[in-house]
């Protein structure tokens, strides 16, 4: 917890604040007992870390002690009110808050948003009461960002989040927290890439609780680029093609990122973990005071617009089938016969073309004169008929008469002779 109040010779005096505890106050000299901002439960100021991340001073239960159940500080209450606010993504085991996940990052986008059931008082003094993230989320991203908000509010205590498990859709099996959350200390982010491993991505959607602490420009296109703590090795950093995405973050920001993260190894610099942000569901942040323990109310990019979602789809669409050369027709096969490989193809030589068939010969010309035909006899008494035979195929045609001959040309006339001139006299 970040407040207290005093609880001096049984009256309730003012509030303290965790940051104060550094300083070694009065009351934390005088040993004044604490208690609750809330209920009367007592409490104690821790001042050194707790656990495995460093975290700053705090407010913790005192041993054997819980908060009443009036309180909104009760574990077990603030448990009810995120599963009546899930609408089924969240189910109450014994005192266990279970958060069922969809199979794959696409299905946690098509369920309907999440809505407000316990609205927050308007003029809450702590900002202690769970609110809805605006612009609306999808149930289990919103209980998501609820419970890491809620887990924040009190310092990722090692009891508190033992009462989170997860469970993936179609497995009867739960797993802790943080192994679907990993965040705040550097050696949760360091387990995350160790398990992912150098060029690999994660199976299911993981979530990141982080601080943002550098807001870059890619080198190549200016766009925005979220840089977190540096691991030991490699860097943590969200990327995204659409910069509405990430231009509403600011440095200090933090953020519960969940979507498929992967190891990129670039040939030069060191590893980098990252997550592509497609969707506005996938980043949400809010702002943290470490010093009054305040939260701001939690926020998330606005939608994609209609202009942003045709372009990502024209990017991802699959290429066209590259036309074929104006009079290349593919050869026609019958059907269940296989083409030939390509190499027979390409080895094969063309066919030889054939030659022009040649012209028939003329009919040999007869030199003998054409048979006149006799006139034929009287005829006699028609005898009678007989029935025709049922003929298997139509009779052939006569054979064609043969040419009449062709006359012979008649001689050349044979020239006279010219006497020979006499011959002049001298």
């Amino acid at each position: 917890m970040d407040k207290a109040r005093l609880h001096h010779n049984g009256e309730v005096g003012k509030r303290i604040y965790a940051h104060e505890i550094m300083d070694e106050p009065w009351w934390r000299q005088q040993k004044v007992p604490l208690i609750c901002p809330f209920c009367m439960t007592p409490v104690v100021s821790v001042r050194t870390a707790v656990g495995r991340a460093q975290r700053g001073a705090l407010f913790r239960l005192a041993a054997g002690r819980l908060h009443e159940d009036v309180c909104p500080l009760n574990p077990d209450e603030v448990l009810k009110k995120i599963a009546r606010g899930s609408h089924g993504v969240a189910t109450m085991v014994e005192d266990e808050l279970h958060l069922v996940l969809p199979g794959d990052l696409g299905q946690i986008g098509a369920g309907p948003p999440a809505v407000d059931v316990d609205p927050a008082a308007p003029a809450d003094p702590f900002g202690v009461d769970i609110a809805t993230v605006r612009p609306l989320l999808p149930r289990v991203i919103n209980s998501a960002v609820v419970i890491a908000r809620f887990l924040q509010k009190h310092g990722y205590d090692a009891d508190v989040v033992a009462q989170f498990k997860v469970r993936r859709h179609g497995e009867k099996t739960v797993m802790n927290w943080g192994e679907f959350c990993h965040g705040p200390s550097e050696g949760d982010l360091a387990r995350l890439r160790e398990r992912i491993g150098d060029g690999g991505q994660s199976r299911h959607p993981v979530a990141v609780y982080a601080r943002v602490t550098a807001i870059e420009r890619d080198k190549w296109q200016q766009r925005p680029v979220l840089r977190f703590a540096d691991g030991v090795g490699f860097t943590v950093r969200i990327r995204s093609n659409h910069p509405s995405l990430l231009d509403p973050l600011s440095v200090g920001d933090f953020v519960l990122a969940v979507g498929t993260w992967k190891v990129w190894v670039p040939t030069r610099g060191r590893p980098e973990l990252q997550m592509f942000a497609d969707e506005h569901w996938q980043l949400a942040h809010w702002t943290y005071d470490d010093v009054t323990r305040r939260s701001g109310p939690p926020h998330c990019p606005p939608p994609l617009s209609l202009a942003q979602r045709t372009l990502r789809q024209a990017r991802t669409a699959p290429a066209a089938p590259v036309p074929k050369k104006p009079g290349a027709f593919p050869s026609a096969r019958r059907p269940g016969e296989q083409a030939a490989p390509a190499a027979a193809r390409r080895s094969a030589q063309p066919p030889a073309a054939k030659p022009f068939p040649a012209p028939p010969a003329p009919p040999a010309i007869s030199t003998q004169p054409v048979p006149v035909p006799e006139r034929p006899a009287a005829a006699a008494a028609p005898a009678p008929m007989a029935p025709e035979p049922v003929l298997s195929a139509p009779p052939a045609l006569p054979p064609r008469p043969p040419l009449p001959p062709v006359p012979l040309l008649p001689p050349e006339p044979v020239r006279p002779t010219v006497p020979a001139r006499p011959a002049r006299r001298r």
